[in-house]
């Protein structure tokens, strides 16, 4: 049971008495009402002996005939009511007599019942004119209405189990495997009579359908709402649409009109807590949210409140470590933490990585050709050498590795402070029932946690980690927490450091302010955390780089347009692409021209082969993570070095640094963006309007995020309401790239010209210079003597130890 949009429902009172149970699997008391014959039906012979008679009469005499039936009937003490009563199953005797069943039989099969009905109904004017006869009309509508009310009432009953939905039963399977059209279809085949007679009551006889109603749908809302009416079991398709209501925006005064809140406790953590806790990790970020007021008093201001959003990730199952990893990271830590790794590995790498960073250039460059526009009738785009290299480390696709998140309940703890990460923590493990003696000593001996997050989270988790390396059990130092940074944070990283480093200005033809301009891109002078600057750099850097590879593929081709290049065969364009890595994007470039003499070196040359280096592990990196995980980074890390065991380390690398939602390969994300997407749902997407939104109310709604998100694109999905799609359309780049392309090859950017100086300041090289300042100041060996610790070892669980964890929120 999944318990976390039960704060979205009334205070109900109990449930309503409901008839549904007594009637399920019985037969109605009258025969099956359908609009479509069964089988084929043969004419009743008392029919044929009908139509016989009627063809035998001369005009005139029926007037005759039916005075002398009449008159029969006088002298046999009857008049017609009489005779009508007995003849419709008035005594056992008459139910009984072979004579009088045949007569009865004739009449109800007879083709002029329907008429004599009608004309007793709606009885012909007299030839004279005046007021039409009232004949039997009010016999009719009484009798039509209890018999139609009858036949509703057993539809009615025979539809229940078709809406029932327990109040409680809130899990998104049950929420979203509801089908609108076989619905409809299970309605029109059970309850003919219902469907047919509010068809009519929702449009006319004239078969006009408008594009956007569909009266089959507002019928089946109708029999939805008094189903609901009837007894509050029966609101599947009502609950449905308030959660719906509720996720796309409804403020909070408005969705209490419909359901007025009710809280009931939380159950995510007891369900997590009984799962194998080896396949769940955490990420928690800051959340910064305006409130805003109605009426302002000294205690009521607007303002804004800072608080802290988490997520609880259930991993696939093949994450779950073997017992012991815990004991066996604590000691794996204690012994490999004293020795400081070779930081030469990291700044000058080996053979191996530097073949394999190679391949991957060659093979982006060599995309960037065969994907513009000039090689889209290239013949040999399936060629095999232009295979993707083999990946370091493929992250495996499938149902069996889509990862799950949880949103806990937000809370108004902040992790800028120490203090604040501690008590981020501390609710955190109050919200998932993992906060008591029994399950802290769990915590400590049994379980690795991944805490992920950004810089921030990372620092202050390592801060705490360091700083608590004294306390007295293992689950006050933190010994079970493993912190892992997030790659989306790194990536964004990444781009303000090139966009830092190669801003320049509007003179500087090749650099980032001057495209900027060119291609009139606004807000991406100064750098921002805010909005959408990550995603506008981002793609601005793509397309400025696209635009230099363009103009140096024209130089190392030796050709004027990219066209000309499409008579080289796949062999040609991957030496090429070789070529054009080593002489123009690449260190050993760099190199080269610094040990040239100042008359042969070319200051322009060398500034833009020094971006195009620098640019392409960006752009790799952006690459990986959308696609495959290529472990370039993992010489920088000390845990994945030296310090974690084997099997801590391939789960760290396989399960806690990319997920994936849906286990179709190339759909991988960090998690780290993944706890943004939460963020943006509860500040933005989810966010109730209106006084009742307070902070509370907003740390109710949180756990329920994840289930809007699914009946929002359910019930989207089941009125065709998606059209539009849920992703913005991307502009066509190549006119932009195109003009950036013309400007470079004009200024002969990537063209080798010897003596050539710069007009600007020379653009820093920040990697060579952050190299040599690491080796200069000795700054990995200062922040290994900072971070190594003799960790306690100690064990004291003693109630009288006074620690953070066991003390109520502040």
């Amino acid at each position: 049971m999944d318990d976390n949009l039960e704060f979205l429902f009334v205070d109900e009172p109990p449930l309503e008495p409901d008839d549904t149970e007594s009637h399920l699997g019985n037969e109605p008391d009258f025969p099956a009402l359908s609009n479509e014959a069964t089988g084929p039906i043969n004419e009743p012979m008392s029919r044929t002996n009908s139509r016989h008679l009627r063809a035998k009469l001369q005009p005139g005499q029926l007037i005759s005939k039916v005075l002398a039936v009449l008159n029969t009937l006088t002298a046999q003490g009857l008049d017609l009511p009489i005779f009508l009563d007995a003849l419709s199953w008035g005594d056992q005797d008459c139910i009984s007599n072979k004579t009088v069943q045949y007569a009865r039989t004739s009449l109800m099969t007879s083709e002029e019942l329907p008429q004599i009905l009608e004309r007793w109904y709606r009885p012909p004017r007299h030839q004279s004119g005046g007021q039409r006869p009232e004949g039997g009309r009010r016999t009719l509508l009484d009798f039509s209405f209890t018999t139609i009310a009858d036949i509703v009432d057993q539809e009615m009953k025979i539809l229940a189990p078709l809406f029932l939905s327990p109040p409680e039963n809130l899990s998104e399977e049950h929420l979203t495997d509801l089908d609108f059209e076989s619905l409809k279809g299970k309605i029109q085949g059970s309850a003919s009579i219902l469907w047919n007679i509010l068809r009519r009551a929702a449009s006319t006889e004239v078969r006009y359908q408008h594009k956007n109603k569909n009266p089959d749908m507002i019928i089946l809302h109708m029999i939805s709402q008094a189903q609901y009416s009837r007894s509050n079991r029966r609101g599947r398709i009502a609950k449905l649409w308030s959660i719906y209501l509720k996720a796309c925006g409804l403020s909070a005064r408005a969705f209490d009109a419909l359901h007025q809140r009710r809280s009931r406790r939380f159950r995510t953590g007891q369900w997590i807590s009984q799962r194998s806790l080896s396949t769940w990790a955490l990420s928690h970020d800051n959340i910064n949210v305006p409130l805003r007021v109605f009426s302002q008093r000294l205690h009521n201001q607007s303002h804004f409140i800072s608080g802290c959003a988490y997520t609880v990730w259930i991993l696939p199952i093949l994450a779950a470590l073997p017992p012991g990893t815990n004991p066996l990271l604590q000691s794996f830590r204690a012994e490999h933490c004293q020795r400081v790794f070779d930081f030469a590995e990291v700044l000058y790498g080996d053979e191996e990585t530097d073949d394999r960073m190679e391949a991957f250039n060659r093979h982006y460059v060599l995309q960037l050709l065969l994907r513009c526009p000039a090689f889209a009738d290239y013949p040999h785009h399936s060629d095999s050498l232009f295979n993707r290299p083999p990946p370091v480390h493929q992250l495996p696709g499938g149902p069996e590795n889509i990862v799950r998140g949880f949103i806990l309940k937000t809370s108004s703890f902040e992790e800028a402070s120490y203090d604040g990460t501690l008590n981020v923590m501390n609710d955190a493990f109050q919200q998932l029932s993992l906060n008591s003696a029994e399950e802290r000593k769990r915590t400590a001996g049994e379980r690795v946690i991944a805490w992920m997050g950004d810089q921030l989270t990372v620092e202050r988790l390592c801060g705490l980690w360091k700083y608590r390396h004294e306390d007295h059990n293992s689950f006050d130092r933190l010994d079970y927490m493993i912190p892992v940074f997030g790659w989306f944070h790194l990536v964004m990283s990444f781009a303000n450091s090139i966009h830092k480093q190669y801003l320049g200005t509007s003179a500087v033809i090749g650099g980032l302010r001057q495209a900027f301009d060119v291609l009139q891109r606004k807000g991406l002078i100064s750098q921002s955390t805010k909005g959408p600057f990550w995603h506008n750099l981002d793609e601005a850097i793509h397309h400025i780089s696209e635009a230099h590879f363009r103009a140096c593929w024209l130089d190392v081709g030796g050709v004027e347009k990219l066209e000309d290049l499409k008579s080289k065969s796949p062999a040609e364009l991957c030496e090429l692409a070789g070529k054009l890595v080593e002489d123009y994007a690449s260190r050993s470039a760099l190199n080269t021209m610094e040990d040239m003499n100042s008359e042969a070196r070319d200051g322009v040359f060398y500034q833009w082969t020094m971006f195009n280096m620098d640019v392409l592990p960006y752009l790799q990196l952006r690459e990986a993570i959308m696609v495959e995980l290529k472990i370039f980074f993992q010489h920088y890390y000390f845990g994945l070095r030296q310090e974690w065991p084997e099997v801590v380390r391939n789960y760290i690398k396989q399960f806690c640094w990319l997920m994936t939602r849906t286990g179709k390969p190339h759909n991988w994300l960090p998690y780290d963006l993944a706890q943004e997407e939460n963020i943006c749902d509860i500040k933005v997407n989810y966010r109730s309007q209106g006084p009742g939104a307070t902070m509370e109310y907003m740390g109710k709604v949180s756990p329920a995020i994840p289930t809007l998100r699914k009946v929002q694109r359910h019930m989207e999905k089941q009125f065709r309401t998606n059209t539009r799609g849920a992703r913005h359309g991307v502009p066509d780049k190549e006119k932009d790239v195109s003009k950036l392309t013309e400007h470079y090859l004009a200024s002969k950017l990537h063209t080798y010209i010897p003596g050539r100086e710069l007009k600007t300041p020379r653009i820093p090289d920040f990697v060579t210079e952050g190299a040599e300042n690491l080796e200069k100041m000795n700054t990995i060996a200062d922040w290994f003597k900072r971070r190594t610790h003799a960790r306690e070892t100690g064990e004291d669980w003693s109630e009288e130890i006074e620690d953070i964890f066991l003390q109520p929120l502040l």
